[in-house]
């Protein structure tokens, strides 16, 4: 029985260099989501979508009015609180994967996901919540446990060089300084639906995303040809070189179950034009 315990056991219980890389993989593949998906929407990266238009190190436009929005010390100190989640996002996921400051990262992003959690998620329930929760789990291991020996904190420890450990700093301080919140420009759209068939229309709006647009309800259309054509024009003030529609007839929302129109901005003014076809 002993053999077969030793057979079965005793690797596991043995410190091997395996087992720091083992305990190193949820910090990498958290660390990896975060700086690829979540904070590259939010944070000017390198690999941020072209689309939302981010320049490096910029915090996306509408991040601190969100932030603002759960009210008391968000809304006093918005900017900077948006620009610390964004930046323990974006530039913490980097510092995961490769273990640089693991303990300052990890407190900055157990605070972030913290919030996310409880502010953004809890009215949605537990399953909505468990993204945030999972990484708040992660980065408090990480956050008593340090990287481990697969991270380059491991490699300064062993130096035991205090000016060298001040050093890393640096680059976090300059990261900070540069950053900024992304401009943002008035865009006048004016749309136009055609229907495929003639129908008996009692309304024609149009939802999104962009303020003055809501996904909830309608804004109202003009009748260009009864029963036909329909228009409307207003205004976003985005950052984006897009916005996102849908079109409603009779309160019915078109496309049920596809993707929203996208409509590209012009880049050259502040007047963009669209034509559509209901449904299509």
């Amino acid at each position: 029985m002993q053999k077969l315990f030793d057979l079965l056991f005793r690797p596991i219980l043995m410190p091997r260099w395996w087992q720091d890389l083992f305990i190193s993989i949820p910090r990498i593949i958290c660390g990896y989501w975060l700086t690829s998906d979540f904070g590259a929407s939010k944070f000017g990266l390198p690999w941020s979508p072209s689309e939302v238009n981010l320049d490096l190190f910029e915090v996306v436009y509408w991040f601190p009015s969100d932030v603002a929005a759960y009210g008391g010390v968000f809304k006093v100190f918005s900017v900077f609180l948006a620009y610390m989640g964004a930046f323990s996002e974006g530039i913490g996921g980097i510092a995961f994967i490769v273990g640089f400051q693991t303990r300052l990262f990890s407190f900055l992003m157990a605070c972030t996901m913290l919030v996310a959690a409880i502010c953004q998620q809890w009215d949605n329930g537990l399953w909505s919540m468990m993204p945030a929760l999972g990484i708040l789990w992660v980065s408090m291991f990480h956050l008593i446990l340090g990287s481990g020996k697969f991270g380059i904190d491991y490699l300064i420890a062993n130096k035991q060089d205090i000016r060298i450990g001040a050093a890393t700093l640096a680059p976090i301080i300059l990261i900070l300084v540069m950053a900024g919140v992304q401009d943002t420009k008035l865009q006048t759209i004016t749309v136009q639906v055609t229907l495929p068939k003639k129908t008996a229309v009692k309304s024609m709006g149009v939802r999104g995303g962009d303020q003055p647009l809501s996904w909830d309800t309608d804004l109202p259309m003009r009748e260009v040809i009864k029963d036909s054509v329909y228009t409307t024009q207003f205004q976003i003030n985005t950052g984006f070189n897009f916005t996102r529609i849908k079109f409603a007839l009779n309160g019915e929302i078109e496309l049920n179950g596809k993707d929203n129109r996208k409509i590209k901005l012009s880049e050259n003014s502040t007047s963009t034009s669209y034509k559509a076809v209901y449904d299509q």
